[in-house]
């Protein structure tokens, strides 16, 4: 049958004991005792108020892959809007915006006064 103080200092000293280890297991069960109130009455941890200056974690891209991505797309937008402008808005095939006798009227058009 299992004590039912089990796990606890048994607090029962031998009385054929001498007096120093008398007080070297007093000593330790106040110590024991004092561990154990220090671990009842010790506050739980609290995370830190949020503070989205320190909420620092590492990007999933770095920047270069970023900066790819950016002008990769600024480019597609840019063909994808002269495509647009010049076929359904000017009326005319949209893949002729990439020959260069389209490029060279529309920059004669710029430099006439």
């Amino acid at each position: 049958m299992a004590n039912k103080n089990e796990g606890h200092l048994n607090r029962e000293i031998a009385p054929a004991a001498t007096q120093g280890t008398r007080q070297a297991v007093r000593a330790a069960m106040q110590e024991a005792e004092k561990t154990e109130r220090d671990a009842e009455t010790k506050p739980e941890e609290t995370k830190p108020a949020y503070n989205p200056f320190f909420n620092y974690h590492k990007p999933r891209f770095p920047i270069w892959q970023r900066l790819i991505v950016l002008i990769s797309l600024a480019a597609i937008a840019l063909v994808a809007g002269a495509m647009f402008g010049y076929g359904v808005l000017g009326h005319a095939n949209p893949w002729a915006v990439f020959y260069p006798g389209t490029w060279q009227h529309i920059l004669d058009f710029l430099k006439t006064k």
